[in-house]
């Protein structure tokens, strides 16, 4: 089982990257804490707040749950199918 955060990666670009932390290492909250928060200033003089991992610097990170290993969504889609089916099967 694996959590999975989405992060927007820093720049113009709005590059969206998947990150996963092994559920038998880290709890939830163990691998949201792996983000680190930072201050920043916009070229323009405006204040951020940014998040950083592993050397990576994002605009955001959204926790998108836990998956089990060969259920690891690679896209919105893919995302998509695996809550809905889990819905479908809580019914």
């Amino acid at each position: 089982m694996k959590h999975l955060f989405k992060a927007t990666k820093m720049g113009w670009a709005k590059e969206k990257e998947g990150i996963y932390f092994d559920s038998s290492t880290f709890t939830a909250e163990e691998a949201k804490q792996e983000f680190k928060e930072y201050h920043g200033t916009t070229d323009r003089g405006y204040p951020y707040t940014g998040y950083e991992y592993d050397g990576q610097k994002y605009h955001d990170v959204t926790y998108l749950g836990e998956f089990e290993d060969d259920e690891l969504p690679h896209n919105d889609i893919e995302l998509m199918d695996i809550l809905i089916k889990r819905q479908q099967k809580n019914k």
